[in-house]
């Protein structure tokens, strides 16, 4: 556990932190094709957020897809292993990292994907060391949209939920950081293509507002 603070940055990882998106959706329609279907932009929105085994179990019943659950989800796991660490940065995540260290914030990813996933990503890109924790969409029994994953990032930084900010890029996400108590700006990739933001989310363009949201703040 990390020391209590009352300053405490948790950032979501897919289309947050890492600039994934990209590499995901391919693994999407490739999945999609693997089990003779046609994929589609909207079904990937509606999946970004869930953990992804929840996902593959939402394809599973919404395609009738004829295949044991455990081997879809092998399938896919193994389409993600294979390409995920090529994923880079999003712009301006390491100075937002490194602006919050340096301010004295506690940071974290709380994030849908695997908890090693998501550290084997981190020490890839070299963040590691500007992230304190990480929570897993397997850390916790029930994912985004539902609030267990913020919940257990606030119990394990001893801090309050006014205390905190979370950064995310899907609506479930967002759902799931304002179900915990915690003021959440939502990351904007397309405007022309806008989400449906749950009430209380206050949308950004990019992770360099969260940086300057951040040093506005009184030391």
């Amino acid at each position: 556990m990390t020391p209590p603070t009352d300053r405490l940055l948790l950032l979501d990882l897919d289309g947050t932190l890492a600039d994934s998106l990209g590499v995901m959706k391919d693994v999407y329609f490739r999945f999609m094709a693997s089990v003779g279907r046609a994929g589609n932009d909207a079904e990937f929105d509606r999946l970004n957020g869930p953990p992804l085994d929840e996902g593959v179990r939402i394809l599973k019943e919404i395609h009738g897809l004829d295949v044991p659950l455990a081997e879809l989800r092998a399938r896919y796991h193994a389409l993600v292993d294979a390409v995920y660490l090529s994923a880079p940065p999003a712009r301006d995540a390491r100075p937002l990292l490194e602006s919050a260290k340096q301010r004295g914030w506690t940071t974290g990813v709380v994030t849908s994907n695997t908890e090693a996933r998501a550290r084997a990503w981190l020490d890839g890109t070299g963040l590691a060391p500007l992230v304190d924790m990480v929570i897993g969409g397997d850390s916790v029994a029930n994912g985004k949209p539902a609030p267990d994953p913020y919940a257990l990032a606030l119990r394990r930084a001893g801090c309050a939920a006014r205390d905190a900010l979370a950064v995310e890029d899907s609506a479930q996400g967002a759902a799931s950081a304002l179900a915990a108590g915690i003021p959440t700006l939502a990351l904007v990739h397309d405007p022309k293509r806008p989400l449906a933001w749950p009430n209380g989310a206050t949308p950004i363009d990019g992770l360099a507002a969260v940086r300057r949201w951040i040093e506005s703040k009184p030391g």
